[in-house]
């Protein structure tokens, strides 16, 4: 089959289902386990990074949000891999660095044996910033980049008065809803028992140019 009937074959197999594991589609296609995996292979089907990689969809299912991620119902996929390619991903985007629990957060993991490897590895730079560590891109002007706007936004935390630990709350429900807008993150925050209010947030995030965008019109 060309790689173009391999994509209908396969899309035809899996019929209303998001997600399939290996023996679900040797039952489905009659075949071969090694033929399964080379027609996988061949339409580009995607492997969960959790649950050992099991789960597997087609190229045209998953909704990726703004971070690359898709989680469907507790099996997760990443549109650059496996969960180590992943990782080093959203470090090498984010704009000042992330905290492991940040990353714990979008990936929906405990990160810090994988964050380990990863910077013994090289792959991910660490250091620990105002009494916490803080993982950096390996590519030199992004780390500059990333470790200025970080102790920029540190400054910025002490000249407002406002604890460190409220802004990376602040900054995991923005990162955990996006379209949200400032006065529902506050109430979210507010129910966590955190003291801030709509006016901090949207301030917070005009000076740190966080701002939702909003589409344009046409």
């Amino acid at each position: 089959m060309k790689q173009n009937e391999v994509k209908e074959y396969l899309k035809a197999i899996y019929g209303k289902e998001k997600v399939l594991t290996i023996v679900d589609l040797i039952k489905r296609m009659m075949v071969s386990e090694i033929t399964v995996r080379r027609k996988l292979k061949k339409s580009g089907a995607l492997t969960s990074y959790n649950k050992n990689g099991k789960y597997y969809t087609l190229p045209h299912i998953p909704v990726f949000d703004s971070y690359g991620l898709w989680n469907y119902k507790d099996i997760r996929f990443s549109r650059y891999g496996n969960m180590h390619q992943t990782i080093i991903q959203l470090v090498n985007e984010s704009h000042c660095g992330l905290h492991a629990g940040t990353i714990g957060e979008l990936i929906g993991y405990p990160p810090h044996s994988l964050l380990n490897k990863l910077y013994g590895k090289s792959l991910i730079k660490r250091e620990k910033l105002h009494g916490r560590y803080v993982y950096f891109s390996m590519k030199d002007q992004l780390y500059k980049s990333q470790r200025d706007t970080y102790e920029t936004i540190q400054q910025q935390y002490s000249e407002d008065d406002m604890p460190c630990i409220t802004v990376v709350k602040l900054l995991i429900e923005r990162i955990k809803r996006p379209e949200s807008d400032p006065s529902e993150l506050a109430r979210a925050l507010q129910k966590e028992n955190i003291n801030i209010s709509e006016l901090q947030v949207k301030s917070f995030f005009e000076k740190h140019g966080l701002e939702k965008k909003n589409p344009t019109s046409k």
